[in-house]
């Protein structure tokens, strides 16, 4: 996009011609007639056709910025060129935008040293101007020097500057010699006698004029140079040639000259406003890191998923049921909660959701608990949720039901949202809840809701830190630490780019005293905060996708099950047949009929194993292996391979005689080679879903990925500081205080504005567009599957069959 001049001229007229606009910014100027007759005497005619553009329609390594314009002159047939002219002709390019300029302050004492200002040139083509602004009417003496200045001689470059004619040096390339590197311009005040301090602000721009070489096919300044008349918001190019013209203007950063920081850190006594903030910070952050491990400790046990105590030792089919508590007002309940699943293949057994080292169903919370079955329920159709009104305060307002089936990932939502409880909501406390529906799960009120309830307790980095979720492997420790950082990289960005000259036109939007805050400190805010997304990102996200180390089961477990297997009576054998027979009976598949009538005697033991040996048959009979099979044979393999190790162990008095005991020793070795075959036939044909690994839900970072995070953070937060540090103490004293202000609306609108907007944008983004269905993270079932291989091991006496588990 552009704008297009056209005008048609004799040649004497074009005597100083000015092409463009002046109300647009957009002008050239031709040289004299006498400049230009050589070239264009011989023509009647002359058309002359500016062409301005805003985009850059050459582009290249060159950082070419704002306006560019075209002149084109033609005699109506042919174009004419201009080149190597006595005069040179003026191109003004406006410079769209704000402009941003270096600037420092420094104070002149009487019989105190000169001012040494450093620069860094990395173009060896630019045109530098150097501004120096007084407190009052002074004559300065400005040098320019190569490098550090040894001797006094040694500068390439002098001016005097006055009141009268500015305090403005523009430094071509020809007095940096065409060289790059640091550059200092040592600044004294002549015939000053007064005993006031002169207070000098500093400001600094470059500009480079440039042409698009339509031969060279590049950005060249040949025949072009920077005029004196550019400001930051004009450039002004002198060229002898025509052709498409752009302007260079790269803003200078506050330079910091690495060599002086014991110098300016020696000036703290006079500007202790950017090292008291930060110490303030610091305290802050130390106090808040110890209040931030103490409830890390107290909250580890609330990350672990819970064991069921009454899972089935050899039950190896596991459901992760994940409970969340409403966050109503005495939501959380001091009852004990039962659980049943109930599927078209089976029903679970009655399940007491407790844990024994912690309460759970506190207000808001989740908890995650193991439910091991001996075979799969299939698709899952409803759950029953019960509780015996004990406590103080018996009422439980349960929000949803997660359940996922840890071998083939699928999951089945229940949302609750009521009462349980015998004076409030229905009044009941137990309920049926059905498996909620495709519409249900996907509507934008459950999927709005789930995100925005997440995004604050997790990606809001800075509430996260009061109240994160119970499972996440981000620890408040961490998040606090996060938080230090990225205020840190948050002052070291806003000091480094705080360089945009004070504009008097801004508007003030509230004073408080001697307090004005404009619309440009705002900006600055507004701007800071938006470069602070990509540190933002880095580092969070390393702690958020590590995922958890995972330990070797506890050893207590084992021995605690050793000591039960030695102690072994015929009581305890009956019990467990008769719950291995009650568990077979729930499936129709399995074709096994409840007991009529509780095992007494060693003598009602054969009717009981006549029922598992039939279902052995069943199974053997199956031509077609598919999941329940497999692990309804592996759950008899190991209660058989536990009943044969229990009577071993069992004194033969149990028996009414030797005979009877042999018979069941017999009976039961029979029964565990057969279900063995029976087992590994089924395993190997089983289809591959049953075996199916998990599916990675995200990306996932080693447990040692910590250590690179902690490294990170504590990098950036060293050079942070120190580059805050630098950067305050060459401000000096009020403009750090000044600096400040416009920190305090960056930190505001980022916490305030910024970040909530970002969670609730997400969370309207992924509700009307994605429509995902939340699904709790499972790391930490990891560590409970090893744990309950280990039990089942250990129960039934055998490394092998305890060992299948997805």
């Amino acid at each position: 996009m552009g704008t297009f001049y056209q005008s048609s001229h004799t040649p004497a007229a074009m005597d100083h011609l000015v092409l463009g606009s002046e109300e647009d910014g957009i002008v050239i100027k031709l040289p004299s007639y006498s400049a230009l007759q050589s070239q264009l005497g011989g023509y009647e005619t002359v058309n002359a056709q500016l062409t301005t553009f805003t985009t850059n329609p050459h582009p290249s390594d060159e950082n070419i910025s704002g306006i560019l314009i075209s002149l084109l002159l033609n005699n109506g047939s042919s174009d004419i060129l201009l080149s190597n002219l006595p005069e040179m002709i003026e191109i003004f390019l406006p410079r769209p935008g704000p402009p941003s300029i270096s600037n420092s302050t420094a104070v002149l004492k009487s019989g105190a040293p000169p001012v040494l200002t450093a620069f860094n040139i990395t173009d060896a083509n630019v045109t530098l101007f150097f501004s120096v602004e007084p407190s009052f009417k002074v004559s300065l003496l400005m040098l320019l020097f190569p490098g550090a200045p040894a001797k006094e001689t040694n500068y390439t470059s002098r001016i005097m500057l006055n009141n009268t004619g500015g305090h403005r040096w523009m430094l071509t390339p020809e007095m940096f010699q065409q060289t790059t590197g640091t550059w200092y311009i040592k600044t004294t005040i002549l015939n000053y006698s007064g005993e006031q301090d002169v207070t000098l602000y500093f400001s600094s721009y470059t500009s480079k004029c440039l042409y698009w070489d339509t031969e060279q096919k590049v950005w060249s300044n040949a025949g072009c140079r920077v005029g004196s008349r550019t400001t930051p918001h004009r450039t002004q190019c002198l060229c002898n040639h025509l052709t498409l013209f752009g302007s260079s203007f790269f803003v200078m950063p506050n330079y910091v000259d690495l060599s002086r920081t014991a110098e300016l850190f020696a000036t703290v006594s006079q500007n202790y406003v950017v090292l008291a903030l930060l110490c303030a910070f610091f305290g802050l952050y130390l106090i808040t890191l110890l209040w931030a491990c103490y409830a890390d400790r107290r909250a580890l046990s609330r990350r672990k998923i819970i064991l069921l105590k009454d899972n089935h030792l050899c039950a190896q089919y596991n459901y992760l049921l994940g409970v969340q508590t409403g966050q109503r007002k005495n939501a959380g309940t001091s009852a004990n909660v039962t659980v049943k699943l109930i599927g078209s293949e089976g029903e679970s057994s009655t399940h007491n959701l407790e844990d024994p080292d912690r309460p759970v169903f506190a207000r808001g919370a989740v908890d995650m608990f193991l439910l091991a079955t001996p075979y799969p329920l299939g698709e899952l159709h409803n759950i029953r949720l019960q509780h015996d009104s004990s406590g103080g305060h018996p009422s439980w307002y349960i929000n949803k039901v997660t359940v996922q089936n840890l071998q083939t990932r699928q999951v089945w939502h229940f949302l609750c949202d009521c009462w349980l409880s015998a004076d409030r909501g229905e009044g009941v406390t137990k309920k049926n809840f059905n498996t909620a529906k495709q519409n249900e799960i996907r509507s934008f009120r459950n999927i709005f809701h789930s995100r925005t309830s997440t995004g604050f307790r997790d990606e809001h980095i800075w509430l996260s830190i009061v109240d994160p979720p119970w499972r996440s492997p981000f620890t408040r420790a961490q998040r606090v630490s996060c938080c230090m950082s990225l205020l840190l990289c948050t002052m070291a960005i806003n000091i480094a780019f705080w360089n945009i000259p004070v504009d008097d036109t801004s508007p003030v939007i509230f004073s408080i005293g001697s307090l004005h805050v404009s619309w440009q400190n705002i900006m600055v805010g507004v701007e800071s905060g938006l470069l602070m997304f990509p540190i933002n990102i880095l580092i969070v996200t390393i702690f958020r996708s590590i995922r958890p180390r995972l330990s070797s089961p506890v050893k207590k477990i084992n021995e605690e099950q050793t000591l039960k297997t030695s102690m072994v009576t015929i009581t305890t054998i009956l019990k467990e047949i008769e719950e291995l027979v009650g568990l077979l009976s729930v499936s129709k598949r399995n074709k096994v009929f409840e007991l009529k009538a509780r095992l007494d005697s060693a003598s009602d033991l054969f009717p009981a194993l006549d029922k598992v040996h039939e279902l052995i048959h069943l199974m053997q009979g199956e031509a077609e292996s598919d999941p329940h099979w497999v692990y309804c044979s592996q759950f008899v393999l190991s209660c058989l391979s536990r009943l044969l190790l229990c009577l071993e162990k069992l004194d033969v008095r149990a028996f009414p005689s030797p005979e009877e005991h042999q018979q069941a020793l017999n009976l039961s070795n029979l029964m565990l080679r057969k279900a063995e075959m029976v087992f590994s036939s089924h395993m190997a044909y089983c289809p591959s879903p049953v075996s199916q690994k998990k599916r990675p839900s995200g990306c996932s970072l080693p447990w040692w990925f910590v250590f690179l995070g902690w490294f990170l953070l504590l990098s950036i937060s060293g050079l942070s500081t120190f580059f805050t540090l630098l950067y305050g103490f060459q401000y000096g004293k009020e403009k750090s205080i000044q600096w400040v202000i416009s920190l305090g609306l960056s930190l505001f609108q980022s916490i305030f504005i910024l970040q909530p907007l970002k969670v609730i944008g997400v969370a309207v983004f992924f509700a009307l567009l994605l429509k995902p269905v939340a699904v709790e993270e499972t790391e930490e079932a990891e560590q409970v599957l090893l744990e309950q291989r280990g039990r089942c091991r250990q129960y039934s006496g055998r490394d092998g069959s305890g060992g299948f588990s997805t």
